[in-house]
């Protein structure tokens, strides 16, 4: 069986027959890499990462830098993430999957609200300094894990 647009050619490639198939049966396929405008993709990715709404983005200045507290130990990496992403086990995230009806200290008990203006375990310095992770930042977040 022997089609117009597939000839059986010696020094032809799979990619060559490929594009001869497309070339015939793909009538409105333009040649992508003559449209084609030159991008700087690291402009381009800049743009992207600071215009992205990402919770507490102004922490990270350049996400390939490693991050305060990286060498921690899995505990205390694991306990600093949550305040970082404002996702974690706090009184919001269990009245909402009905797990308890009170926060301790009566407020809604978000991870911002932990860290930053609760009565019971605010960090003096609040978020920022938990993220530079100085003495008193390790030992407020050992003893609140």
């Amino acid at each position: 069986m022997t089609t117009s647009w597939w000839r059986k050619s010696s020094n032809m490639t799979v990619g060559q027959s490929s594009l001869i198939y497309l070339a015939h049966h793909c009538y409105d396929w333009k040649r992508l890499w003559l449209d084609l405008q030159p991008v700087d993709i690291k402009s381009r990715w800049r743009h992207n990462w600071k215009s992205a709404q990402v919770v507490n983005s102004h922490l990270v200045c350049h996400p390939t830098i490693q991050q305060p507290g990286f060498d921690f130990p899995r505990q205390q990496w694991s306990l600093l993430n949550p305040f970082h992403t404002e996702q974690g086990h706090c009184g919001a995230c269990r009245r909402k999957l009905r797990l308890t009806d009170t926060d301790p200290c009566g407020e809604t008990q978000t991870m911002f609200h932990i860290v930053e203006s609760c009565s019971l375990t605010k960090l003096n310095g609040g978020l920022s300094r938990l993220h530079y992770v100085d003495e008193d930042a390790v030992s407020w977040l050992t003893n609140y894990g």
